[in-house]
């Protein structure tokens, strides 16, 4: 941690984080006076998911990603703790950009979805096309912005013209100058009711989606294209989007095992709220599930760099992922009969 001040000139705490999203979104709560821990923010906005998206490519390749899409966890978390909340997009950058000088000249700390590939405080070997960044602006400098990024150990400046291209950058899931910010929040936020009303829609993401490409039908639908990719695109394309795959689940993901454990810490947490046995128990459940999405990580990363050819192969890689599938359905099935009765 390293403190700083914000526009309006009060102490800002920067808290390194382990997703950008739930911990800008924790940074904004807290500077109105309410500590919700990275870990909640990230339940009671539903941040976890999976998809994989074969008609949206990104740098020519499919994507999957592990995480609800960027800008979603801030709204739900912020409706469902109350309070007074801003969020727009923008066609102009010069509007985009004359509105975050505007709000931050009236004392807000403000969120920013942006691309990473732009962002050049980040070392170049650090920046990759990422539509889905999040961030946090302190303050206007000379020739930029302050910037407080929960991936980073302490705030950093953002030169004028590089958030710019980074919140106006185009491709799949363009943010578009997508900007947030809380304008007050309920000092003690109902977090009983924001879990349960998190835990059910999770549940529904994950097991009643109508699509076959999210939820655990797109983990069996992506597991079985795994199996069969050698034969149907060669080793060499098979390996490419096996590499895709994990490191969106491992870099991207920045929770680990796509953000798994992220859910798992959630859980505990609510468990002690609730002061429920059964909560904590999925908490481990859960726990245990990341590290087979981690096992998946460690055979698909052998198989790239062509190591253990004889054990490990892509009917592993893609048997591992239909574990993950089966244990997650039957956890979010009990969650989802666990939240109900917490509602009655």
């Amino acid at each position: 941690m390293s403190s700083e001040v914000t526009a309006a000139g009060k102490p800002f705490i920067h808290h390194h984080s382990a997703h950008c999203e739930s911990g800008t979104t924790s940074a904004l709560f807290r500077d109105k006076g309410v500590e919700i821990s990275e870990s909640m923010i990230f339940g009671i906005g539903s941040g976890i998911y999976f998809g994989h998206l074969p008609f949206i490519k990104w740098v020519g390749l499919p994507i999957t990603t592990f995480r609800s899409r960027p800008g979603t966890l801030f709204a739900k978390a912020s409706k469902r703790i109350g309070g007074k909340f801003f969020t727009k997009k923008y066609h102009s950058a010069k509007k985009g950009m004359a509105d975050l000088r505007r709000v931050l000249s009236e004392g807000h700390i403000v969120g920013l979805t942006t691309n990473i590939y732009w962002l050049t405080y980040f070392p170049n070997r650090f920046r990759f096309q990422f539509n889905g960044h999040n961030i946090v602006v302190l303050r206007e400098i000379e020739n930029g912005f302050r910037v407080s990024d929960p991936v980073l150990e302490y705030p950093v400046d953002c030169l004028t013209e590089d958030m710019e291209r980074a919140r106006f950058a185009r491709g799949p899931l363009e943010p578009r100058g997508f900007m947030y910010y809380a304008e007050n929040v309920p000092l003690n936020p109902n977090l009983r009711l924001a879990c349960i009303a998190a835990m059910k829609d999770t549940c529904n993401m994950m097991l009643r989606t109508p699509f076959p490409f999210v939820g655990i039908r797109g983990m069996r639908y992506l597991a079985k294209k795994t199996i069969s990719s050698p034969d149907k695109l060669g080793f060499k394309e098979a390996c490419r989007r096996l590499a895709n795959i994990v490191r969106m689940q491992e870099e991207v993901g920045t929770g680990g095992a796509g953000f798994r454990f992220m859910y798992a810490a959630f859980l505990q947490e609510a468990a002690d709220l609730f002061a429920s046995a059964e909560l904590a128990q999925l908490s481990k459940e859960m726990t245990a599930i990341g590290d087979i999405w981690r096992e998946f990580a460690v055979v698909s990363a052998r198989i790239i760099k062509q190591r253990g050819q004889a054990e490990e192969t892509f009917a592993k890689a893609g048997g591992l992922m239909l574990i993950c599938a089966g244990r997650e359905e039957q956890l979010f099935q009990e969650l989802d009969r666990i939240a109900k009765k917490l509602q009655a």
